[in-house]
């Protein structure tokens, strides 16, 4: 299978000429980039029910209405006011948005150490604080010759200030630890996030939480509602839509990428999960 091919949404395989012409909203280069205002050009490079995998980290403020989302496997809502720190390779789908949604960001191709991903509501002290550094950190980065120590240690400060307000807010808030299975459940989806393009089937994940097959499945059914399997797959789902969406690669390497055991396999998968062919799909607007 070819190189690059799941580097979907990244500086150096996403097309911003788009915002070329708008050199007061926006700034990308090799290393960095940042949009005061992606919300008229949000469909260039997010559509929604098309899953992207983000190869850089992320910081976003939703600057304008409301949004859905579903972020390695669980869903989400965000509106106006909240911050979104995603660590890089986070596959991302964006299930409906407000007409009026817009968000400011930054992709950062520097190895800055973030953890979990975090969806935050600030108060309104701390948003103001979060984007006074966000504005130095736009003047910065500007200058030529770029800068590029000097925007990573701001970026670095400014995840570091997301996660303090993150952890204030944390402490403030009523304690509501999670149950032993609700911590079985999460691992499950982590494992599953990462494993299911090599493996499928529920022993590896019973055998991976020290679970018993059975009592895995009855568990996973009684907290979602869903079966093991439907987790496993609507994984491997996710993975096969967003290598699909390089026009370029084969069916067959993604096949292959996936650990099918035929491209056929892969086809029946895919069909039964979509009602479409992966070449329909791939060939699809």
């Amino acid at each position: 299978m070819k190189a690059g091919v799941l580097n979907d949404f990244s500086l150096q395989t996403t097309d911003f000429s788009s915002l070329e012409n708008l050199p007061d909203m926006a700034f990308v280069n090799e290393y960095f980039g940042m949009v005061l205002n992606i919300g008229p050009y949000r469909d260039n490079f997010i559509r929604v029910g098309q899953p992207y995998r983000f190869v850089e980290g992320r910081i976003l403020w939703v600057t304008g209405g409301s949004a859905d989302f579903e972020l390695t496997l669980d869903e989400y809502h965000i509106e106006k006011g909240d911050i979104i720190l995603l660590a890089p390779e986070s596959i991302m789908e964006l299930k409906s948005c407000s007409s009026d949604y817009s968000m400011m960001g930054i992709i950062y191709k520097e190895n800055i150490p973030v953890g979990n991903n975090l969806i935050i509501h600030p108060e309104e002290n701390d948003w103001h604080e979060t984007m006074r550094l966000a504005n130095i950190l736009w003047d910065i980065a500007r200058i030529t010759p770029f800068r590029r120590e000097t925007v990573s240690h701001i970026v670095s400060a400014i995840i570091s200030d997301i996660q303090d307000i993150n952890r204030a807010e944390q402490e403030l808030a009523p304690k509501k630890r999670k149950t032993r299975h609700e911590l079985v459940f999460s691992k499950f989806k982590k494992l599953v996030n990462e494993h299911c393009g090599r493996h499928r089937a529920i022993p590896f994940y019973a055998d991976e939480l020290n679970l018993s097959p059975h009592y895995l499945s009855s568990l996973i059914m009684k907290l979602s509602g869903k079966s093991v399997m439907y987790w496993i797959n609507r994984a491997t789902l996710i993975q096969a839509k967003v290598l699909l969406k390089d026009k370029d690669i084969l069916v067959s390497e993604v096949a292959d990428s996936l650990n099918f055991p035929s491209q056929t396999a892969f086809g029946y998968f895919f069909k039964r999960e979509t009602g479409m062919t992966p070449t329909e799909y791939q060939k699809a607007d």
